[in-house]
């Protein structure tokens, strides 16, 4: 029996289902998935003049909508989504749907020469977004469990910052040195490596469940008595239902939620605003534009690590409290660099370099505030569920919890865009920076007040 089971896996078994090898398979998603959406940032000027010929004077606004309509879509998406990851125990199959849906949305996106298309490109590139998102974030909690659960989930946020800044950095300078069908060729090849490794997968809860069901088989064999008894911690039904009421009403998710949506608020306030602000204020072009998103993810990239290490060893309360009050003053900073209000500001006096080192100084903070929804999402979860088996259902609420957390971030892709586009062009970049600020300053207090491990 034994050697019929070891000669029926699948090839390549042992280390297909591996940790190391699932959680990559993850990460190159969720890389893929941000770096397409940042990688039409700096081409989005381009394409609407060059492309769909459209009018100067509507540049910030369509800017504003076509990035926003990936995160709307992800809003309406994300629970349905969620809803059902959590009923089937196979998450390789969504995956590779999903991929399919982004290979198509890409070639529309890139391909478009209306309106029309390039928004129906983005509803599915929005759809294959949140599916990456959500079903990605639920296999790695499902993999590596609650103790390590702050680092590999600041591991994960270093690909997706990579992705989301990186794609805008490389896209920029593409543009301008080969043009604009080549600068394309990139994404393809990235979907392509991405297609490859979620195919190659055999995610844990498939092994998990293929093994439960050889020892369930064998103790039917032996225990003709045992279909009476029922587990003492079954799941009923009318506790099936509770999962929104229960996370939706404890002050701890909420919390975790609104700095999900702000953080993701004011980043992504950047894609649709900070290209046309150094056009306008410094001069600065594509290549220019994509170098600030660069300042932006490396830093990131290398301290989000370091910050999941602190989040598992002091939770998550004082290093986000820090981050965010930092940043409520680098913003404000920020708002002034360019401008005449104070000497040291102006264009001609060191604005360049003042907004360049304020945008650094922005990329070494994020990652304490940026990774605090999945991190205490997925805490909450654990614990409701270690007090309560089963309360969430057979297969837990891991993907229904990263559902929620996928629509305050996508509520952040589209609040981003739509407020930071307007603030500034009605009211200019300063208003727009300075109240980002106070948010800031609003959520120092909130984390400090309500989020932590041992407050729910």
């Amino acid at each position: 029996m034994r050697d019929f089971h070891a000669s029926s896996k699948p090839i390549g078994f042992r280390w297909r289902s591996s940790k190391w090898f699932i959680l990559s398979t993850v990460a190159i998603a969720l890389f893929a998935e941000t770096f397409l959406y940042g990688f039409l940032v700096p081409m989005l000027p381009y394409m609407l003049r060059t492309r769909l010929h459209e009018n100067q004077s509507r540049i910030q606004e369509l800017t504003s909508l076509v990035l926003a309509v990936h995160g709307i879509v992800s809003v309406v998406s994300g629970p349905i989504i969620g809803h059902f990851a959590d009923k089937t125990s196979n998450r390789k199959l969504p995956l590779l749907l999903s991929l399919v849906a982004c290979m198509i949305g890409t070639g529309m996106v890139a391909g478009s020469t209306s309106l029309a298309v390039l928004f129906v490109g983005r509803v599915m590139q929005g759809i294959a977004g949140s599916s990456v998102w959500i079903v990605g974030l639920a296999t790695v909690a499902d993999t590596v469990g609650g103790d390590n659960m702050g680092k590999v989930e600041g591991l994960m946020m270093s690909f997706i910052y990579t992705g989301l800044i990186g794609g805008p950095s490389i896209s920029g300078l593409l543009l301008e040195l080969v043009g604009y069908w080549p600068t394309w060729s990139l994404p393809l090849l990235l979907l392509t490596i991405d297609f490859g490794a979620r195919f190659i997968m055999i995610e844990s809860r498939s092994v998990e469940n293929s093994n439960c069901k050889r020892e369930s088989t064998g103790s039917e064999t032996h225990d003709t008595t045992s279909p009476l008894l029922a587990p003492e911690n079954a799941q009923t039904p009318s506790t099936a239902g509770n999962f929104w009421h229960i996370i939706l009403t404890d002050v701890r998710a909420l919390t975790a939620l609104f700095v999900a949506v702000s953080t993701t608020t004011v980043g992504t306030s950047f894609h649709a605003t900070l290209p046309i602000h150094v056009q306008e204020t410094f001069g600065w072009g594509p290549g220019k534009s994509g170098f600030l998103f660069s300042c932006l993810i490396m830093p990131t990239l290398f301290i989000s690590p370091l910050a999941g290490w602190l989040r598992d060893r002091f939770g998550v309360r004082y290093p986000a409290m820090a981050s965010a009050g930092f940043q409520a003053v680098i913003l404000g900073l920020l708002g002034l660099a360019g401008t005449n209000i104070l000497p040291w500001t102006g264009t001609q006096a060191g604005g360049g370099a003042l907004y360049t080192g304020c945008i650094l100084a922005i990329g070494a903070a994020r990652p304490f505030t940026t990774n605090v929804g999945p991190v205490e999402l997925s805490a909450i979860v654990r614990a409701y569920q270690e007090d309560s088996p089963g309360i969430f259902g057979p297969e837990g609420g891991m993907s229904r919890v990263f559902s929620l957390d996928d629509v305050a971030a996508s509520l952040g892709t589209v609040l981003g865009p739509i407020i930071g586009g307007s603030l500034k062009e009605h009211f200019g970049y300063t208003c727009m920076s300075l109240t980002w600020s106070v948010l800031y300053i609003i959520l120092a207090i909130l984390v400090m007040c309500f989020l932590g491990r041992n407050n729910r």
